[in-house]
This record gives C-alpha cells, structure tokens and sequence, in this order.
C-alpha cells in the first residue's frame, strides 16, 4: 500500500498509509493527518492527492513552500516511489509498496542510498520522535474524548489525566474557568500523582499565574531559578507551565496549569505548543457545548411560545355572532408567536351582542400573559355585572389589582331591536362609523375620554351612544394598525386609515380586506413591530 514516512523531527518515524479516496493533509494543526509541530510548518502546509492515475503532491498556499527532491512545488506534481518531499525543513518519504512502512531507516536524508540500522539502538532523536508520537497519540484522545459528550465538565477530570500520561514529570494539574463574574473557578485538579482530578478539595496554587494568562490571552511560565512569569517565546524552559483555553470566538473562557519539580525533565516550547493545542481543542468543546444548549433552550422555548399561541387562538371567537341584520369580521395578526391584542363577541340572552377589544401594553409573552388573565375576567364581569359601567368598574379594579401594566379597552353593545350602538372607551383608539348614505367617516371619540384600565382605581368610565342606520359600518382597531411602520419610519396613520374605510366597496367584509392588503403594502418589508386586530361590524342595507 502507498504510504508516507516522517524522516525528521519533530515527528520523525511516523507512517501514513494512503488511499486513493482520501486525501493527505499535512500541516501544525491537529485536525491534519500528518502533524508536524513546527513554527516553518503552516497550518495546512500540503496535501497528497489520488488523482484517478497517479497520487501527486500540492502545496496549499503555505508560507515556507513545499519542495519534492529539492524543487519547489508550483502545482500539483506526480509522485514516483522513492520521492522526497520537503514540507520546507521536514523531509518526508513516498514509497509505494508496504515493506518501508515498516523499516523507516533505509531513507537517508539525501536519498542517495540504503543503510540498514535496525541492528543499532535507537538514537536521541528517534527516541524523542517516539515520544512525541505517544504525545500526538495522546492529543488525539483529548481530541476525541472532548468530541464525544457535549457536557464537558464532565471531561476536564479525563483531560487532566492524559496529559499526565503525556508528561510524567508533572506532579500538579489544574484546569479553571472563567465564570459569569469573571472570577477563575476550577473544575479539575490534581496535586500529586495519585491524586483523583474529579474532587476539588484545594485552592489552586497557580491562581495568580492563571489570572496573567487569561489577561493577557498568551501562555507564560514560572521559572525555577527566578521565579519570574516570562513568555514562553524568551524561556527555553520552567517547572510551571499555563496557557489560555480560548475559543473559536477568541473569548478567554480559562487556563490549563501543568507543574514539575523534577529540575531535569523541565517544560519546552515544545510542550507550551502542544498544551497550547489542547487549550484551543478545550476552548472549542466549551463553546460548541454552549452553542447546543443555547440551541436546545432555544428549541424549548420555541415550543412553548407554539403551545401559547394555540391557546391565545383558542381564546379568540370561534363563530360570528348570530344577530339578524348585522354582519361581523376580524382579522388578528400577532407581531411575534403570541400578542397582547385580544377581542370577542358575545351574544346576550335579550339577543344583544357585546363587543370588545383590548391591547395591552407591551407584547410577546408577557403581553399575551397579561391579556389571558384579562380575558377569563371579562367574561366572568359581563356575566355578572348589572351595568356597562359597574363592568368597566371591576375590570379596573382587577387590572390595577394585578399591578402588571395597563390595558386600553373598548367594549360596544349592540340592540338590534333599536340599532343603538353603545360605546364604553377606556384609553382605546376609538370605533370609526362609516355612513352609507354619505360615504362619510366619523370618530366615535367620547368628550369624556377615560385612561385605560390599570392606571387609577378610581378612574370613571363614561358610555355614549349612536343609531346605526341600514348600510352603517362599525370599525374596531388596535393602535398596531395605526402605527404601522414604513421602512422610512413613517407611521400608517389614522388619516390613511378614514381615507381606506371611505372608499368604495363592495361590501365590509371586502373593505376590511382592502385595510389589511394596505397595511402590508405601506409596511413593505419591514417587520410588524406591535400586534394588530381589526373589526368590522355592518348594518344591513334595507
């Protein structure tokens, strides 16, 4: 099988076995199939390819450049065995049958001959590929473990541990988190190396380094000799080692401290780089976590504003009241998944019809909370109450009780027996009486205008009355219709409105419709930024 074979540190001796269906990614981050932790390495420095014939090899834009047999790759080139490729400084073998995957020393770095050293001890520098092998092996278990549960608290205990497993001179482990305060709280330590990393029985010993790291976003050290925190860029090595666990968002979410006390394994920049590494994959398991359960609380509630507006809509009428000689229409249109516009119609046992139609202030949940509560009164008042006024008067008292907001409210009664309209207003904008023998427009605003209900207990309420005559049309409104917004900011105004009940149509149930379409068309693209609900209410013509 093809194959590629590391022939230098930092990853000296390491295999990869090629297939033409995948590609070969080499390069310093860790998601590469090929690793080389190297400041002259890019982050995904080249790749070998199958092309259908032949495997090539393509540099991917890197910075140093990517050589095969000393000359530098412009594009993609074919590959013969025994080739070198140089990712700039780090030699690397391509061999097309199975036997050198197994026997990496007959490459020299010139490529000019075959020796066999399988018989000699293995060098310094094999020796450190291997233990960076065991270490690249070990990220990869970070990598995976941190990839596989989205609760990651969970895993700061097992990330401890393997990079104990990674660096066998490390006595003290610590992993903190930044918490909504901004304060660094640990989540997994161990002093000492029989310590259990899952119990936090102590105080972090590295608090006042980590603190640096997470300020100033770069790993530093703490020098034996000096006891100084330097950058790891200036100190070849120290016995204590912390680096940021940053995100993709680039927050600083905590630190990840490593410490020795073994003078002669001390830290490299080497493992700075490599703990470093880990800090980014960590990083990346937190706010991926985040993200998922933003996602889910997100998903949650979505659900239950869905399960709000079908009892919202369950609390509108159902059915058109069933008065000989008149005719009703709506039309509800909620500005989020629930509103705080409310209407109903009830037929009385006299045969009379009340109306009413409420907005309370604000909207979305809290609204719709509001208006459910006001809703189950109102009915419960107009059943019980004597009086229009002595209902106005307790649904006052019940909103002003519940001290949640106010809410404007106007409630008609129409006798079919006499055609006499009577209004009751508490703050509402008021009904629009359409005249069919004029085509006039008239607002039915009382002289004694009231505020809405919630705002005094002591507020009264005052009714005036109309004649509906054969033809007349009665309109209901929320200000959500009035104060449509164009996408210049100009509001529909009550003008436009008069202006749309005046025109000539067909019918009411038509005219309510012609509103609505130009309301949207006024609106445009803009959102609707306030609830809106539209009544009509016709005489017949005789």
């Amino acid at each position: 099988m093809p194959g590629l074979v590391v022939l230098a540190p930092p990853a000296q001796g390491a295999c990869y076995s090629l297939t033409q269906q995948r590609d070969a990614v080499i390069g310093r981050e860790g998601f590469c199939d090929i690793v080389l932790m190297k400041r002259t390495v890019s982050r995904k420095h080249a790749r070998v390819f199958f092309d259908g014939r032949q495997y090539q090899v393509e540099d991917l834009g890197s910075a140093h450049g990517t050589f095969l047999n000393g000359r530098r790759v412009s594009k993609a080139t074919p590959l013969n065995d025994g080739d070198r490729i140089n990712i700039f400084d780090v030699p690397i073998a391509f061999c097309t049958t199975e036997a050198p995957l197994a026997d990496t020393s007959q490459f020299t770095l010139g490529m000019t001959q075959s020796v066999s050293m399988t018989s000699l001890p293995p060098t310094r520098t094999q020796t450190a590929a291997l233990g960076y092998s065991n270490r690249l092996h070990s990220l990869l278990e970070i990598t995976r473990r941190l990839g596989s549960s989205l609760n990651v608290e969970e895993l700061f205990p097992r990330v401890l541990d393997l990079l104990f497993d990674i660096f066998p001179q490390a006595d003290v482990g610590e992993i903190q988190l930044v918490d909504a305060t901004g304060t660094l709280t640990p989540v997994a330590m161990k002093h000492g190396r029989d310590d259990d990393s899952s119990i936090i029985t102590r105080v972090p010993i590295g608090n006042e380094l980590a603190k640096q790291v997470v300020i100033s976003g770069q790993p530093l050290v703490k020098s034996v000799e000096s006891g100084d925190e330097e950058s790891v860029l200036d100190v070849e090595g120290s016995n204590t080692l912390c680096v940021p666990i940053v995100g993709p968002s680039r927050a600083k979410l905590g630190t990840i401290l490593l410490e020795t006390d073994d003078d002669h394994r001390i830290f490299t920049d080497d493992d700075v780089e490599l703990i470093g590494t880990i800090g980014i994959l960590t990083g990346q398991a937190i706010e991926y976590a985040k993200a998922h359960t933003a996602v889910l609380r997100m998903d949650q509630t979505h659900r239950q504003l869905e399960t709000a507006r079908q009892i919202q809509i369950r609390m509108l009428p159902r059915q058109r009241p069933n008065l000989p000689g008149y005719f009703f229409e709506s039309h509800y249109e909620a500005a989020e998944s629930v509103g705080g516009d409310f209407y109903f119609w009830d037929s009385l046992p006299d045969g009379r019809v009340m109306i009413g139609i409420a907005d309370a202030c604000g909207k979305s949940l809290p609204a719709a909370l509001l208006m459910a509560q006001f809703a189950s009164e109102v009915r419960h008042c107009l059943a019980s109450a004597e009086t229009l006024k002595l209902a106005m008067h307790s649904l006052n008292q019940f909103v002003c009780g519940i001290d949640e907001g106010f809410i404007t409210f106007c409630l008609c009664l129409i006798d079919a027996n006499t055609n006499l309209l009577t209004v009751m207003n508490a703050g509402h904008p008021a009904p629009v009486l359409r005249h069919h023998d004029t085509g006039q427009v008239e607002s039915l605003a009382n002289s004694k205008s009231s505020f809405p209900l919630g705002i005094s207990s002591k507020e009264k309420f005052h009714p005036m009355h109309t004649l509906l005559r054969p033809g007349d049309e009665i309109y209901l409104m929320t200000d959500g219709l009035i104060e449509a917004m164009a996408p210049d900011n100009s509001l529909y105004g009550f003008s436009r409105l008069v202006g749309q009940i005046g025109a000539v149509q067909p019918s009411m149930f038509a005219r309510v419709a012609a509103i609505i379409a130009d309301v949207a068309d006024f609106r445009a693209t803009r959102r609707s930024s306030d609830d809106l609900c539209l009544l009509g209410i016709a005489r017949e013509v005789a």
